[in-house]
């Protein structure tokens, strides 16, 4: 008994360590060098990083915060800011910039999140790169 409850108890703990969203520091590029990076996903490798530009509707002008979550050859990026319903006016592109560091050296796949109008988290942008 004592065993399986021990063995539950540490799977629930790997389970919470793999759920951990670490805060990621978002810059935002006041002038994007390219229309591209408004509209989609730069992904620049560096030794131990990837730095990456992602473009995101921003209508009302919400304050944009993230978080990540790297998971094996996954790199998980969640952008908190916009509203999912757009109830605002106009069309406003922005582009941020940001670095995930502590990496290995290998292929990695980064998935970009929004939430939708259900405080869902959907993938809406995705990139490859290989971390020197």
């Amino acid at each position: 008994m004592k065993i399986v409850a021990g063995l539950l108890i540490g799977a629930l703990s790997i389970a919470r360590v793999q759920d951990e969203w670490k805060p990621l520091a978002l810059t935002r590029l006041d002038q994007p060098p390219d229309s591209s990076d408004v509209a989609g996903l730069l992904l620049t490798p560096a030794p131990g990083a990837i730095d990456v530009v992602v473009g995101v509707d921003n209508p009302c002008q919400a304050k944009m915060t993230a978080t990540y979550q790297p998971h094996g050859a996954v790199v998980k990026i969640r952008l908190i800011g916009p509203p999912a319903d757009h109830h605002c006016s106009g069309h406003r592109p922005e582009a941020y910039r940001a670095s995930v560091t502590g990496l290995k050296k290998k292929r990695y796949q980064v998935v970009v999140y929004l939430a939708d109008a259900k405080n869902k988290w959907r993938p809406a942008k995705a990139g490859v790169t290989e971390v020197p």
